[in-house]
């Protein structure tokens, strides 16, 4: 019997970033705040007899240098969190790159501001590839971001849950029966699925226990913040300082060195030098985090500068693309290193993830922060009676360049805290 051996060579380009133990230690480092890092620093001395680390915050330096947080401190963590968790869950580039689109277009609440049909066209994307897209930013927590509408953010919340009797009775009547929900119309709904009212309610009290924002922060209120960043204002030019109170210092252990490293037993010294380069690499890191924290603080300054000379309430403007063009440098390590970090300013002290804010639709050059001011300039100039529309609302926005859909400008409006047309025309001849 004849036996042939076939055997075919092929060959495969594979793209791979493999990171040692010295560069995860730097990509953990830039993520940290001060208190933290003061901690893992300490932890590593204990195992490293060739360095020591000086603290320099002790409790009470906290309580002197940090500021209790509160309403100065400005906080939006949503847009780093989402991120990190799509780094591990959306492997294709090009996927990856919409998912992100849609990151950018959330609000501080995780409602996604932006039609289909306007993403559509501002990608030039097929309807299947946006529904793919979607689907990633679905699966993402917390549940229901990338939600369109309140009734679509309890859906997605639902969808996340168990499969038990109750949630799927929910979600049918979310999904086929919510004016009749929102009306508290059971005798409709029972009589409709021919089932008892007493199910009903027992999936009513499920809906009412979901959120109607799928984020909302969350402040502690003990949490103290310690400002790694500080900005001058000297006659209207600003400068960038680091903190150095408060910052860790490590010490190197020069008599230890010098006593083991000239040891004859060869197992001490392969573990001195092991020592050593931990030690140098920690070094190192450290001043990676500095040079970068400063370097971004810096860029942020020159692009937000009118807002922090307090010549306008509004910020640019300004994603983390942005700032990662700019100093030629990954989204995500602009996402760590913003985390956290704080910058001490004349007029407050703000998260350096605050100066980011999106734009107000992909051809605007305004941000959400810009257009809002305008919205609620509009309606506090309007005529008594004839209060403006959400549509006529987008009109007058249109007449200057701020081209909004009437869902948008709704959404901007409810934000706001502004009622709609008919309820202030009712507002104002009540108590006008």
């Amino acid at each position: 019997m004849l036996i042939k051996s076939s055997y075919q060579i092929n060959q495969k380009q594979l793209h791979k970033l493999i990171l040692n133990q010295s560069m995860r230690q730097s990509l953990f480092m830039l993520q940290t705040d001060l208190v933290d890092l003061t901690a893992y620093l300490q932890e590593l001395s204990m195992s490293n007899p060739l360095f020591d680390v000086n603290p320099s915050l002790t409790k009470r330096d906290v309580e002197l240098l940090a500021i209790p947080q509160n309403s100065l401190v400005q906080d939006q963590s949503l847009y780093s969190y989402l991120l990190e968790q799509i780094r591990f869950s959306v492997k294709n580039n090009s996927l990856r790159r919409i998912v992100i689109y849609l990151i950018e277009n959330l609000d501080e609440h995780g409602y996604l501001l932006l039609s289909d049909a306007e993403i559509l066209q501002e990608l030039s994307i097929d309807n299947r590839t946006l529904k793919e897209a979607k689907d990633c930013l679905y699966d993402l927590k917390p549940s229901g971001v990338g939600a369109q509408s309140f009734k679509e953010c309890l859906i997605l919340q639902l969808q996340s849950k168990k499969a038990t009797t109750s949630n799927l009775l929910a979600l049918s009547l979310l999904e086929d029966y919510f004016a009749d929900v929102v009306n508290h119309n059971w005798t409709n709904i029972a009589h409709s699925l021919n089932i008892s009212i007493k199910n009903i309610l027992s999936a009513f009290s499920v809906i009412q226990s979901l959120k109607p924002y799928p984020y909302w922060n969350n402040y502690k209120a003990n949490k103290y913040l310690i400002p790694e960043l500080i900005m001058i204002n000297n006659k209207g030019k600003l400068s960038l300082h680091i903190t150095r109170n408060g910052y860790p210092q490590i010490v190197f252990a020069e008599e230890t060195y010098n006593q083991l490293k000239n040891n004859t037993d060869q197992e001490v010294k392969l573990y001195i030098r092991t020592k050593y380069q931990e030690y140098q690499n920690l070094r190192r890191n450290l001043n990676h985090r500095l040079q970068t924290i400063a370097m971004v603080g810096r860029c942020i300054i020159s692009l937000q500068t009118p807002f922090l000379l307090r010549e306008t309430r509004e910020l640019k403007p300004l994603l983390l693309k942005d700032i990662a063009n700019k100093l030629n440098i990954s989204i995500s390590t602009v996402s760590r290193t913003i985390n956290g970090k704080y910058l001490q300013t004349d007029f407050g002290m703000f998260e350096l993830k605050y100066f980011f804010n999106r734009q107000a639709s992909p051809n605007s050059h305004q941000s959400i922060s810009q257009v809002q001011t305008q919205l609620q300039q509009l309606i506090k100039q309007e005529d008594a009676n004839s209060t403006l529309s959400d549509q006529k609302l987008v009109t007058l926005l249109a007449k200057q360049n701020i081209n909004l859909s009437r869902r948008t400008v709704t959404k901007y409006r409810n934000k706001l805290g502004i009622p709609n047309a008919n309820q202030r025309k009712k507002l104002i001849k009540k108590y006008c």
